[in-house]
């Protein structure tokens, strides 16, 4: 107990002793530049100009290859960014166009603002050399990253003969901050794909998190800066029809409202009336070959908008892969069926942000559940403790999940660091949770914690969890309960710095799991002995995993084949590859063979992405599980293929098609969509599915949307 004491102690203490950043002084400009990707005006000439960056990869503390510029200058009501790339403009990896598009195969900057000041949470923008530029929100030091956040802002870029240069106009309309500070932490980023180059300003230790806040430099200065009354009205219009097979055509006509109120510079308030997500991307297909509900990623901006303020306990930690077994607040239960298909919100609210050292997030949603409940609420308050820790609790009342009244309530502490051992991250999680349903009484809490010491060499994570047999979480997602689970994985990462090789990983990992009798149900051993990343880009693995699965009862695996009741131990094998993103034709893939059950199955799963040409993308995936068991065999199958073509940064067409052998249809979306200026936009959506029930594909059903999208500012 002592030990424990004075571990909580040393973590809760050691941010205190503080360290200096580099800084500069922010540059006020009269007029403000012109947005078009070339750094010709005045304002570039009087900015703050950062030119020592220094390497994170591959040579850790060695000055960047390539000279590189970064300017700052802000007016009363957006902050510019200028960057100059110097390089070879035929050797710029340079492959993408299109807004939020993954430019982690392309050449790019990125820049970290810590408007708050508080070295844990942040937002953060990027742009590739042809114009593709994205957003997202940082928090957890570093620990979670939000890149389905979306704000208003501009930003242009050009290759010219001397290499790249960017510019980027952020609206403080856009960013919540704290009023009462004249400095804010920035960090500054230049990734050249070819090189598996990342160099930062200030200097970033190869243990830190990629977009780590602590370490961030500061800008001095800023002053007399305003969001104006800080109210945004987004008025939308949508038309359309949909189409089933057999039926007549059903035309469609509605519209709704969406006001966003900046209560203070820090807090913001969004009120939604008819939400709708028309232009949301459709789920990737997943064929369920376990005993548990398959998750399934928020996609709806509504939602993601803000989410960090509502993670807890060890799901607010993207780098714990056991995070996902106790979510108390799962966004995805409102406005969708346990299909996934959506069903009306007819409003919803939602208030998120800081108070001082407290962050909130609260949230209020009214839909058409036919089931449980149609009013779902959330309250997220925490409070943070020195330079990396925080205490907090949460409260869900509504059930999706069942009929009955469902409440959860729950507390969670955080004690975290960045300066272990000098610059080392180590951060322990408890939490406690505890849910009250109509009909159940007792066996109704969970609780847990882990210790996670993520660094560069050196990475291990220990944890422990118990779930109650009557723990409901009526708004969250809870894949299993009457549990008791302990896990753990570590490895090193050593580099060698020869033959090529960027890193070599080797680990082993364990997940025991238990019911509250003590009784095993799921044992894994898992044994990593080789995974390679090259300085050209490629990366190698092999892995063995030890399974054993308690069943008490048997469970049906697909179609009409079922495991029957038994403890079975079993070994898989896996290896996997990938080729350098960076070319204009990459693929990967992985080969998983072995025992499984009572039988053996094999999985083949293989990527292609192909840059035919700036505007056009071609990706193909394929996944096929081959199963034999006693009772027979059979296989799954899923053909997904992506179509883009971009136009410009701000005019795309995404295409998608998904097959798979288990429903046997075929689905396809295309979105179309335009954005006229920030925050106005134009999206044309055709979703349809086909199936194949005589000698043709026949379409079952397809919906076809106009929706027009604008946004006041005042």
């Amino acid at each position: 107990m002592n030990c424990f004491i004075r571990l909580i102690l040393f973590l809760w203490l050691i941010p205190l002793f503080g360290f200096t950043q580099p800084a500069f002084h922010a540059v006020y400009v009269s007029k403000p530049p012109v947005i078009d990707g070339r750094l010709n005006d005045d304002a570039w000439k009087n900015a703050a100009k950062i030119d020592q960056l220094y390497q994170r990869e591959p040579n850790p503390g060695q000055p960047i290859s390539e000279k590189t510029e970064f300017y700052v200058c802000y007016d009363a009501n957006q902050i510019y960014i200028g960057v100059r790339c110097f390089d070879d403009p035929a050797k710029i990896t340079a492959k993408e166009m299109a807004r939020d598009a993954n430019l982690g195969n392309d050449d790019r900057v990125q820049v970290i603002l810590d408007t708050f000041l508080d070295h844990r949470t942040g937002y953060w923008f990027q742009i590739g050399p042809r114009g593709s530029f994205g957003d997202a929100t940082v928090s957890e030091n570093g620990a979670v990253f939000n890149k389905d956040w979306n704000g208003v802002w501009e930003a242009k870029a050009r290759i010219v003969a001397d290499g790249w240069e960017a510019e980027m106009a952020i609206p403080f309309k856009t960013m919540g901050f704290d009023k009462n500070i004249s400095t804010w932490g920035i960090k500054f980023i230049r990734n050249i794909k070819r090189k598996l180059e990342a160099s930062y300003w200030p200097a970033a230790n190869i243990n830190t998190y990629r977009f780590q806040i602590s370490d961030a430099g500061l800008m001095e200065g800023i002053q007399h800066i305003t969001q104006g009354i800080g109210l945004d009205v987004s008025p939308y219009a949508i038309g359309g029809m949909d189409t089933q097979y057999g039926s007549k055509n059903k035309y469609r006509a509605t519209g709704g409202l969406d006001v966003f109120y900046q209560i203070t510079p820090s807090l913001k308030s969004l009120l939604s009336i008819n939400t709708d997500f028309a232009e949301t991307a459709v789920d990737d297909r997943q064929i369920n070959l376990t005993r548990f509900d398959l998750l399934f990623p928020e996609r709806r901006d509504f939602f993601l908008d803000g989410s960090s303020h509502f993670s807890f306990g060890i799901q607010g930690n993207d780098g714990n892969p056991y995070g996902k077994a106790i979510i108390p607040f799962f966004s995805r239960r409102m406005g969708l069926d346990n299909n996934g298909l959506p069903i009306k919100i007819n409003y919803a609210g939602k208030l998120t942000g800081t108070i001082g050292p407290w962050n909130v997030g609260v949230m209020q949603v009214n839909d058409d559940h036919q089931t449980g409940n149609t009013n779902f609420s959330v309250a997220r308050i925490s409070r943070n403790i020195g330079g990396a820790s925080s205490i907090g609790m949460i409260g869900t009342y509504g059930n999706a999940v069942s009929a009955g009244n469902n409440l959860v309530g729950g507390v969670d502490l955080k004690l975290a660091t960045s300066k272990f051992r000098g610059n080392k991250n180590l951060t322990m999680i408890l939490f406690g949770l505890k849910s009250d349903t109509k009909g159940l009484s007792g066996k109704d809490g969970s609780w847990g914690g882990s210790l996670t010491y993520p660094n560069d060499f050196l990475y291990f994570i220990l944890g422990h969890h118990e779930i109650g047999q009557n723990f409901v979480a009526g708004m969250g997602y809870v894949p299993r309960t009457n549990i008791k689970e302990s896990y753990g994985n570590i490895k090193i990462s050593p580099r060698p710095d020869r033959w090529g090789i960027l890193q070599v990983s080797s680990g082993i990992g364990f997940d025991h799991i238990t019911n509250f009798s003590n009784v095993l149900e799921t044992r894994t051993i898992s044994y990593s002995p080789v995974y390679i990343r090259f300085k050209s880009g490629e990366e190698f693995s092999y892995s063995l995993l030890q399974d054993g699965e308690n069943l008490e009862q048997p469970f049906n695996i697909y179609s009409s084949f079922s495991i029957p009741a038994g403890f079975y131990q079993f070994y898989r094998q896996t290896l996997s590859f990938l080729t350098a993103g960076s070319r204009n034709f990459a693929i990967n893939g992985s080969y998983v063979w072995g025992n499984f059950y009572n039988g053996s199955r094999k999985d083949y799963n293989f990527g292609m992405n192909y840059k035919i040409a700036v505007p056009f993308f071609l990706g193909i995936k394929y996944q096929q599980n081959d199963v034999t068991l006693p009772a027979g065999s059979f296989t799954t199958r899923i053909y997904q293929v992506n179509a883009n073509i971009l136009f410009s940064p701000t005019i795309t067409l995404y295409n998608y098609f998904q097959y798979d052998n288990d429903s046997g249809t075929l689905g396809i979306q295309s979105r179309f969509q335009w954005i006229v200026n920030p925050g106005n936009e134009i999206f044309i959506v055709w979703s349809s599915n086909f199936s194949q029930p005589l000698e043709r594909y026949i379409m079952n059903d397809s919906a076809l949307r106009f929706k027009v999208k604008y946004n006041i500012r005042f």
